[in-house]
């Protein structure tokens, strides 16, 4: 074999060895298959701003009423995919509707697709709902239901004052006991891609609490209701539609 036939060969070789050599170390991209969310809560009373302290609002039943508290958990919330499978956002929330930095609910790992819902409990799941089950921070305590009437926690404190014949009255709707957790399913196409973060907002009408379908009157109905079954029953039964996209 001649010098130039043995010069052929080293060179092919050796631009074998470099190709494969390249095809070797080239790693394949992955696409990204999850993303994050984002689901904010806003707050209004019947198209009107929520403000503290301020008798802007009249209730269904007729009286002049004001907010100066509204804290309340979500729990078990997830996504529903079109197959009617789910997954999980995040195990519970606590809000504060005078707090903004509790407004929203930050969630990673969300697989990437479509989802045509959400669901989520107003209050706080049963399989949680006893003493110090959640983090024990200044606000779960705050929401701490008491021993002697079952224990666990607050679902709603909603509170504040209403005028009546001149005079103004205190009110207290609280929410507890796992009769009151209220199941909250909500249709709506949702599309997670893995570019962004996918953000959504929801809104809670508060009003919507003291009326539908049960006409919540503050005199006859009760203005503290904790431990009081037939009124904590309306509210629970008006708070299946206090949220919408």
């Amino acid at each position: 074999m001649n010098g130039k036939k043995l010069l052929m060969i080293f060179l092919l070789a050796a631009i074998t060895i470099s190709s494969c050599k390249k095809d070797d170390d080239t790693t394949p991209i992955t696409p990204a298959t999850e993303s994050g969310l984002k689901l904010s809560i806003n707050y209004t009373i019947d198209n009107k701003p929520l403000y503290i302290d301020s008798f802007l609002y009249t209730s269904a039943a007729g009286l002049n009423y004001s907010i100066n508290r509204f804290q309340y958990y979500l729990t078990s919330i997830k996504l529903i995919k079109p197959d009617n499978s789910e997954i999980v956002v995040a195990s519970n929330h606590y809000f504060d509707a005078f707090d903004a930095t509790t407004s929203t609910i930050t969630a990673s790992n969300i697989p990437a697709g479509n989802y045509i819902g959400i669901k989520f409990k107003i209050g706080v799941d049963s399989s949680m709902n006893y003493w110090d089950s959640l983090p024990i921070t200044t606000e779960n305590t705050n929401m701490l239901w008491p021993l002697l009437m079952g224990g666990g926690y607050h679902f709603l404190k909603f509170e504040g004052y209403y005028k009546d014949a001149g005079n103004d009255y205190g009110y207290a709707m609280h929410l507890g006991t796992n009769a009151c957790i209220i199941p909250i399913s909500i249709s709506k196409n949702i599309t997670v891609t893995s570019s962004s973060a996918l953000q959504l907002n929801m809104t809670m009408n508060i009003s919507e609490w003291l009326k539908n379908p049960n006409t919540f009157n503050f005199n006859t109905d009760g203005n503290y209701i904790m431990g009081d079954s037939t009124a904590m029953n309306k509210i629970t039964q008006n708070g299946q539609d206090v949220f919408s996209f």
